[in-house]
């Protein structure tokens, strides 16, 4: 695990009425720990800009969120 890297390759917005869903898509090369490439998800607040949640990656690292691709468009 010394030697993995993990590349940040999408992230995606989903605005509602009342909570903003983000996705976050991690690649790796080397030797990544399990759970780490793919998409992870969070909910937020729909007060909270999308500056303000990409803003927040320093202290909440979208890599410790829950494994969640999101929904496929219609």
């Amino acid at each position: 695990m010394a030697n993995a890297t993990a590349i940040l390759k999408e992230l995606r917005i989903v605005l509602e009425d009342e909570l903003t869903q983000v996705y976050v898509y991690y690649d790796v090369e080397d030797d990544a720990p399990i759970g780490v490439m793919g998409w992870h998800h969070k909910t937020f607040p729909a007060s909270k800009n999308a500056v303000e949640i990409i803003n927040s990656f320093v202290d909440d690292s979208p890599m410790l969120w829950g494994l969640q691709s999101p929904e496929r468009p219609r």
